[in-house]
């Protein structure tokens, strides 16, 4: 009777021919999504004439010289301080103003509030290449240009639509007997949507909070555009300084990446579970 049963469990586990194919697909997604990331942790513990001689060679020891140098010889000190500011103040700024907004429009604005929601829709409509060069001429007419404030305003502008469109959708769903019993109860319109409606908003919340962040933490192209060279950048500029027409300080680059990558991966993996229930509740409500 036993051997029956376990022969019975053996047939159950079984994968299917279906089940086989995703699996190995699964399986080379994986691997090619890790693989830059472990060749440049593998890199990060070489010298750059072991890396030019043998590219595909591993470490001989776990040697952290390279991440010491990065810190003492480049500006990607002051760079990784910089990208911190820009993602921390422009999300600041976002919270503080973008889900006001979407309950103004959805709750207060009434007709008028539909147009104005028509509005941020239409910002999502224009590349941001379209608007890059009167940009960078109003910064610098009103003496921002190259400083962090101008990249924070710029990616503000550039994620306030897509926050204004999240948030509306969400907002529809929450019960207006709620805000009713808070505004007899005596509370003001600011007080009933911080104390009672944004805490309901939690999931909505995670979700772009995360999707700003690392979108904020990995930008290139905005930093490029709006810091000149007399800046340290961000990150990811002063990743792309450290490589030049006749050589490149590969080492550094590999270490430089490593680094920058440890923050996206712990702030997806601490709030992951939010992120996908977010996204979830998006999709049922979609």
């Amino acid at each position: 009777m036993t051997n029956v049963s376990s022969k019975r469990a053996k047939e159950r586990r079984r994968l299917t021919p279906g089940e086989v194919v995703v699996m190995a697909v699964l399986s080379i997604l994986v691997l090619a999504v890790s693989f830059p990331v472990l060749y440049a942790l593998l890199n990060s513990f070489r010298g750059y004439a072991d890396i030019t001689k043998d590219p595909m060679g591993l470490p001989t020891s776990l040697d952290f010289g390279n991440y010491v140098t990065l810190f003492q010889t480049t500006e990607y000190g002051e760079a990784l301080l910089n990208t911190l500011i820009i993602t921390v103040g422009t999300l600041a700024i976002l919270m503080a103003l973008v889900p006001m907004a979407a309950y103004g429009i959805e709750r207060v604005g009434g007709r008028t509030g539909r147009w104005i929601y028509l509005l941020f829709i239409a910002g999502l409509m224009i590349p941001f290449q379209v608007r890059m060069i009167p940009l960078v001429t109003s910064m610098n007419e009103i003496g921002l240009y190259s400083t962090l404030t101008s990249v924070m305003l710029v990616h503000f502008g550039g994620s306030a639509a897509f926050g204004v469109l999240l948030y509306c959708s969400f907002i529809k769903g929450v019960p207006r007997e709620i805000e009713e019993a808070a505004n007899m109860d005596g509370a003001g319109r600011l007080r009933t949507f911080w104390s009672i409606v944004f805490p309901m908003l939690l999931p909505v919340t995670s979700a772009f909070v995360i999707i700003q962040a690392l979108g904020l933490w990995n930008d290139f192209f905005i930093p490029l555009v709006f810091l000149d060279a007399s800046s340290a950048g961000t990150i990811n500029v002063a990743l792309s300084r450290m490589s030049g027409l006749m050589a490149s300080q590969w080492e550094l680059i590999y270490t430089g990446a490593i680094v920058a990558t440890v923050p996206s991966v712990l702030l997806f993996a601490a709030f992951q579970r939010y992120f996908i229930k977010g996204m979830s509740i998006g999709a049922v409500k979609g």
